[in-house]
């Protein structure tokens, strides 16, 4: 999901600016309409990126709740002797 809001961002980018030295022209001049809805998209597509990192912040931290972490090597050894 991050790595497509990245493209879409840079997607956006030469919509708005084009590129001149490969001889692209900006798009939005004549499609505004389509250049309205792509930057709706890029907005809810990072609203979907957040509610997903969110969403798996709070499952991550159910999950460490119900169980001990596990025991690092050092603590491993100290519960054997």
């Amino acid at each position: 999901m991050v790595a497509c809001v990245g493209s879409m961002g840079d997607i956006l980018y030469l919509v708005y600016n084009g590129n001149q030295k490969v001889t692209w022209s900006e798009a939005c001049s004549s499609y505004g309409r389509f250049c309205a809805r792509l930057n709706l998209i890029l907005v809810l597509h990072f609203i979907a990126t957040i509610c997903f990192f969110a969403l798996s912040l709070i499952s991550s931290f159910r999950v460490f709740t119900r169980f001990e972490p596990p025991l690092s090597s050092k603590e491993a050894e100290n519960e054997t002797t």
